[in-house]
């Protein structure tokens, strides 16, 4: 696997801990676990523009958490399963799973007073992936219960490093049903340089199979150094450069082709906390794009796309707000992507996202969020869609450790490009999640 090293290094610093043997009096090895059994149903199953097919679906499986903890060191897993059976098209019967790794390093805080180190390392196994959950958008297929019942969160959503899942793009655009493989590592380093002056170094990189045909492999590589300043109290600004390469592997899709894309992206960022309970960030910056050997076919028609660079701005705005019983948060951006696995094509991705949490009492809880998002080619005629989500949710919990989820999902996507397809789904989703006490391995 591409990413084994990030696993050996993660074994590595584990031998370092021991190293401290006073840390091992207060080691701890723990395993917190839940079961979740769902059912679902959807008028799209395969997510086409005709001849649609509905179903019903059960979904069977764990979370699990293992963690070691010492002083020195916290090092774990997370694992995410789910058996997903439907009743008139067996075929799609499949199984998905996700699996983090959690690694946080306070021996090395301690010997290096103004040094942090993030690691993020994430693998899934999905044959459909989710769209707007690149975009922090609450993701309907996923668990979520109310009544601080602490089993909310998405499959695959932002790691430690600050990168989200997406970072390769392209967000926003839904596809037919594909079996995938998805894997992102990074490593994020910051220090302290000053009261007020945070520099920070990352990379990260994102692996795309797919298991599919029709659909395009990839490799992603990103590096991004920061300098935030605390101007105040209420204000840091951040400026940042990113570079990103986008290395696609294996056969081309259908309609498009490519060696790689290139991204340089300047920005600067600030953020402002209004009140203890109000944030907001905007930023803005440009994108210097450049597509090598690109191009695209139709009809047997091929068609060399420009290898120039290109501009294009890039850049949002998040304002968010924590309540007694909740948050609420509204997010625009416009970033540049790689095709998401599409098409070997760069795109300009626009997305609009409102979401909301609250707790309507200590046992209901409930969430809604709208998004729409605006896929376009840079060049070329691969992607031009606009997408709509709409989806709700409420989880009641009985007991301590059983609580339910009811979940409602709206999906309305129009495309006018080669590579991505109109379609309506509508998805409900009703589970029950069990949730073990931690059972303490050793101590």
């Amino acid at each position: 696997m591409r990413n084994q090293s990030v696993f050996f290094s993660a074994i590595f610093i584990l031998c370092l801990a021991f190293a401290y043997p006073s840390s091992l009096v207060s080691a701890a090895l723990s395993l917190e676990s839940s079961f979740n059994v769902s059912q679902s149903y959807t008028d799209n199953l395969f997510y086409e523009d005709k001849n649609t097919k509905s179903d019903f679906g059960t979904f069977i499986g764990p979370n699990l958490t293992l963690q070691y903890d010492n002083p020195d060191i916290v090092i774990g897993g997370t694992y995410f399963g789910r058996v997903a059976l439907f009743i008139n098209n067996p075929d799609a019967n499949t199984y998905i799973q996700n699996a983090n790794i959690i690694l946080d390093l306070p021996f090395l805080t301690k010997r290096y007073k103004k040094l942090s180190v993030t690691l993020d390392e994430n693998m899934t196994f999905t044959p459909q992936l989710d769209a707007f959950s690149f975009s922090g958008a609450q993701d309907a297929t996923t668990n979520f219960s109310g009544g601080g019942s602490g089993q909310t969160g998405s499959v695959g959503g932002t790691g430690g490093t600050g990168l989200s899942q997406g970072f390769s793009g392209t967000q926003g655009v839904f596809t037919r049903r594909a079996d995938a493989f998805f894997n992102r590592a990074g490593v994020r380093l910051g220090y302290a340089w000053a009261p007020h002056v945070t520099p920070s170094l990352t990379y990260a990189n994102q692996y795309r199979h797919f298991f599919s045909s029709g659909f395009q492999d990839s490799i992603t590589h990103i590096g991004r150094f920061s300098l935030a300043y605390g101007v105040s109290d209420k204000t840091t600004v951040t400026p940042s450069y990113s570079y990103r390469q986008t290395d696609f592997l294996g056969e081309s899709t259908q309609s498009t082709f490519a060696d790689k894309i290139i991204v340089h992206n300047p920005q600067l960022q600030i953020s402002y906390n209004f009140t203890p309970l109000i944030t907001g960030t905007v930023r803005g910056g440009a994108a210097f794009i450049k597509q090598k050997n690109a191009g695209e076919t139709d009809d047997s028609t091929m068609t060399d796309l420009s290898n120039k660079w290109q501009t294009s701005f890039v850049g949002g705005a998040t304002i968010a707000k924590l309540y007694r019983g909740g948050n609420i948060f509204l997010n625009a951006s416009q970033n540049i992507g790689a095709g998401g696995g599409l098409a070997s094509q760069a795109t300009r991705t626009r997305i609009i996202t409102l979401g909301i949490r609250h707790e309507v009492s200590q046992k209901l809880g409930a969430f809604g969020s709208i998004g729409w998002a605006k896929n376009t080619s840079t060049d070329g005629d691969a992607f031009d869609t606009n997408t709509y989500r709409i989806q709700g949710g409420i989880g009641y919990a009985f007991l301590s450790w059983l609580s339910a989820t009811l979940s409602y999902s709206h999906i309305d996507q129009r495309s006018n490009g080669s590579v991505a397809n109109d379609l309506k789904a509508d998805q409900v989703f009703i589970g029950l999640i069990a949730v073990a006490d931690p059972w303490v391995l050793m101590r």
